[in-house]
């Protein structure tokens, strides 16, 4: 919710605004910035808005011999969508153009727009990089070579210079490995393989940070011990499905939203007669399973930590652990304390916890269910556990996670 926005004055309206918002609902960012112009809307409407649901190629405008518009809200999909924008002569807020719209000699080059600050999005993630004491860095970036892409691109690749660090780029996937992600991965997996370890991944958005991800399951690359991903956007729905869960960089795409209405509201009152251009900085980079490792260089103990966090949801023991590895559980005990400090059931145990802490936190599954599925002998015995380890109950737990949801 955007939420303690300055009060501007508003001219009086004869009839209410029609706009045309194209935003594709078919993912996170585009939902967040239709959440922040429904905020506006709220505040300053009514608007009637015309919205169509889907992707990008989805995304058309109204008929105009029809639709009697005043305004449009555009992350413009193609050439033709741009041409009929061009057409309908409204006053116009762009989202994220690319290169061609913003050429001086297009048309749409003179619209305000709203725009993430992608230096800055670079430049946080190369700084938490750093601060994690990373020294190998890598850039994948968007497969068609974005504009927003190549500016994250060469801001991280910048940033790392001024620290004294060097940063391999992803070579640009040819038009076969575009149209089919399997043919690109095997290069992908390959290209990971030969750089250094451990190795930071900055990815330019969290659909490629998932595909990296996935290159790294394909080539045996330990996610976060040998490659580190982070990446962009804080899609959930993409980053909590991701193996492991991908850690992101959030976007305030809300206020995005509220500001694209907000020039747009100026625009067709006529109270702004020159373009504006409104840049949204990064927030919090939301670190997940993909970042958060452990300073572990036994490749046996990396080994054992990976298949402890596969099978989090199950109730394994060391000796399964040592079966996996095919060595004795006393040699893995061993290897398990000198790089850790800990045994192997108390790791086992505590990212059994930090499931049981999940199910709690982000599902109505009851106590008894989880305290089954993860294997622990009753509810009881997990609620003692639990609260030791998170200093709360798991009803306390759950209810606090529901009142910061809603």
């Amino acid at each position: 919710m955007v939420a303690n926005r300055p009060a501007h004055k508003k001219t009086a309206r004869q009839k209410i605004p029609q706009v045309a918002i194209l935003l594709e609902s078919s993912h996170e960012v585009s939902r967040g910035m239709l959440r922040g112009i429904l905020d506006y809307v709220r505040l300053y409407g009514p608007w009637a808005l015309h919205l169509d649901s889907g992707g990008a190629n989805d995304q058309k405008m109204p008929n105009l011999k029809a639709w009697r518009g005043n305004g449009i809200i555009a992350r413009i999909p193609n050439a033709h969508v741009a041409a009929d924008i061009v057409a309908a002569d409204l006053p116009t807020v762009l989202v994220d153009p690319v290169d061609a719209y913003l050429d001086p000699g297009h048309p749409l080059s003179r619209c305000c727009r709203v725009s993430c600050d992608s230096a800055a999005v670079a430049r946080r993630a190369a700084d938490y990089y750093l601060a994690n004491g990373f020294s190998h860095f890598a850039f994948v970036g968007e497969p068609s070579g974005m504009n927003w892409s190549v500016w994250r691109q060469n801001a991280f690749v910048a940033r790392l210079a001024e620290a004294g660090c060097e940063c391999a780029v992803y070579p640009s996937p040819s038009p076969e490995e575009q149209k089919e992600w399997e043919i690109e991965r095997r290069r992908m997996s390959r290209w990971l393989t030969k750089l250094p370890k451990p190795l930071a991944v900055f990815a330019a958005n969290d659909a490629r940070g998932r595909q990296v991800l996935n290159a790294c399951l394909a080539a045996d690359l330990p996610v976060p011990y040998e490659v580190a991903v982070l990446a962009v956007n804080n899609d959930v729905m993409i980053c909590e499905t991701s193996l492991p869960p991908l850690s992101s960089i959030a976007v305030d795409m809300e206020r995005a939203g509220y500001s694209a209405a907000e020039l747009l509201d100026q625009l067709m009152r006529k109270t702004l007669k020159r373009q504006t251009c409104v840049t949204f900085d990064p927030q919090d980079v939301v670190a997940r399973a993909s970042t958060q490792r452990l300073q572990v260089n036994d490749r046996l103990v990396i080994r054992a930590l990976e298949f402890i966090r596969i099978n989090a949801g199950l109730n394994i023991r060391a000796s399964d652990v040592a079966d996996h590895l095919g060595v004795t559980q006393r040699w893995v005990e061993k290897r398990f304390a000198g790089a850790l400090q800990r045994s192997v059931m108390e790791e086992i145990q505590r990212v059994r916890l930090d499931t049981v802490k999940s199910l709690v936190a982000k599902t109505d599954i009851p106590f008894t269910a989880i305290a089954k599925r993860c294997g622990f002998t009753s509810a009881n015995h997990l609620g003692v556990l639990f609260r030791q380890s998170f200093g709360s109950t798991m009803s306390e737990f759950r209810g606090q996670d529901t009142r910061t949801r809603k």
